[in-house]
């Protein structure tokens, strides 16, 4: 039986739309299905005090080129812009002496994760303590290379508790919404691990790999907020061809003899030579845990109904404080995991981006809070909200001064630490034509996440052009 598509892609993120946009671009047969009434995934948008701003990512990681060439290489009309502000800070323990007390601190110059270059710079040991910068600066280079080991046990090893706890940790937990102790360094960030591996030193890699900027400014955006990249994505897949379908949930995939049947939740059925999966980790866990035999029905369909408990919780606040106008924290805050906060990050958002700056009423500031689990007790009022802020930046910010606020929730979003089952699975799935990206392939970030579905929709397309030559 002919097949409907060259290809079917399950999930509409910014990877499920990099590879739609390559295959249709190749003049592949794409179906796009996206459970939700729009794409983008965590590239979303909403709009606060007049303005349209992420309520997603809202930036992404330079260890990278992977946005600016996606950019460059299908001639999207977008601008890539630099935070504008000064050190993103710190709420930590240290900085007051023996009272004990949590204050702000700047995010050190260059570190990685946390990573030092130098251990013995003023603004690390302002953070870690002159005894464990110390203890840092002399690294156990004699410690085993551990591909495999926690990002937490190779630092603890190498560098000493105090480094791990105090800034590796914190910063860990704020980018990849995971502590140290759950994820491996060649998970989070490639280009650091491949330098640890040269030179056998955490400290001589991240002198390497870590820019000289201040903290928290290592990052790029778009100009009107990182939504616009997936919409472009979106937009000229489309035009080459791509049949991008919102509202459309997909129940199970059967491999068959020529392709993939796709079931569809609706009872209709799609099939296709190949399958992408660029869902969430607890979609594709679904999908492919019968395929491969690690679920049966009835496993998947108790995973497909069970209360989903959501891992990432934001809210972002439109502030008339004129304290704000001092951008007191730069461009935000990171929440060491001890502060008695509700918040483990905040952003302040025109702090940061000229664009927003620039669209924003005067006097009129954004501030989003990461919260730290989805618990409305501790943020559920502006009330609540401004003394968070207050606490956060020092600023004095009163009830009355909190706008409109937004909360977004993202229900499969933090990927968990990769196991040998879950490596099984996706390399049994891929022998039956199913193949995975996005961050549960990847990694978490677009820096990972676009070169992973450039490059599997490059050997999908290799593959396919070669079956097809006589």
């Amino acid at each position: 039986m002919s097949s409907d598509a060259d290809l079917v892609v399950i999930g509409g993120g910014i990877a499920g739309l990099v590879v739609a946009l390559e295959a249709a671009t190749a003049g592949a047969r794409v179906v796009l299905l996206e459970s939700d009434d729009q794409t983008g995934g965590m590239l979303r948008r909403g709009r606060i005090a007049g303005v349209e701003v992420d309520l997603g990512a809202e930036s992404f990681a330079k260890r990278t080129d992977a946005v600016p060439r996606l950019i460059a290489d299908f001639g999207l009309p977008l601008e890539v812009v630099s935070p504008r502000s000064g050190p993103a800070h710190l709420v930590s323990h240290r900085g007051l002496g023996a009272a004990g007390r949590w204050t702000r601190l700047p995010l050190p110059r260059r570190t990685v994760i946390g990573i030092p270059a130098n251990p013995l710079a003023a603004d690390v040991v302002a953070i870690i303590g002159e005894r464990a910068a110390q203890r840092a600066a002399a690294e156990v280079l004699a410690a085993p290379i551990d591909p495999t080991a926690s990002l937490a046990d190779v630092v603890e090893e190498r560098l000493g508790a105090g480094i791990g706890a105090d800034l590796v940790d914190p910063l860990c937990r704020s980018i990849y919404s995971q502590p140290a102790a759950a994820v491996p360094l060649p998970r989070l960030h490639p280009k650091m691990w491949a330098a640890f591996e040269r030179t056998g030193s955490l400290l001589a890699a991240a002198a390497e790999v870590a820019p000289d900027a201040p903290g928290g400014t290592a990052v790029g955006g778009i100009a009107g907020g990182m939504w616009r990249l997936a919409e472009a994505v979106a937009s000229l897949a489309t035009e080459r061809g791509a049949d991008i379908r919102t509202g459309v949930a997909v129940r199970a995939l059967e491999p068959e003899a020529s392709g993939v049947r796709v079931d569809l939740a609706s009872g209709e059925a799609l099939r296709a030579a190949k399958v992408v999966v660029a869902t969430g980790p607890r979609g594709a866990a679904s999908l492919l845990g019968r395929v491969t035999g690690t679920m049966d029905a009835a496993d998947v369909d108790a995973a497909a109904s069970a209360p989903i408990q959501p891992a990432i919780r934001l809210l972002t606040a439109a502030v008339t404080a004129p304290d704000l106008g001092a951008e007191p924290v730069g461009s935000g805050v990171i929440v060491a995991p001890e502060a008695p906060t509700a918040a483990k990050a905040l952003t302040h958002i025109d702090a940061k981006w000229a664009w927003a700056r620039a669209a924003l009423p005067a006097g009129t500031h954004l501030v989003r809070l990461s919260v730290r689990a989805d618990d409305t007790a501790g943020l559920d009022s502006a009330a609540a909200i401004a003394r968070e802020i207050s606490h956060l930046t020092g600023a004095r910010v009163d009830r009355d001064e909190i706008g409109e606020i937004i909360t977004t929730r993202w229900r499969d979003a933090v990927v968990p630490a990769e196991s040998a089952a879950w490596t099984d699975t996706v390399a049994e799935a891929a022998a039956r034509g199913i193949h995975v990206t996005g961050a549960v392939a990847a990694g978490t970030g677009l820096a990972s996440v676009i070169p992973h579905a450039r490059a599997l929709a490059h050997d999908l397309l290799t593959v396919s052009s070669d079956r097809k030559e006589p």
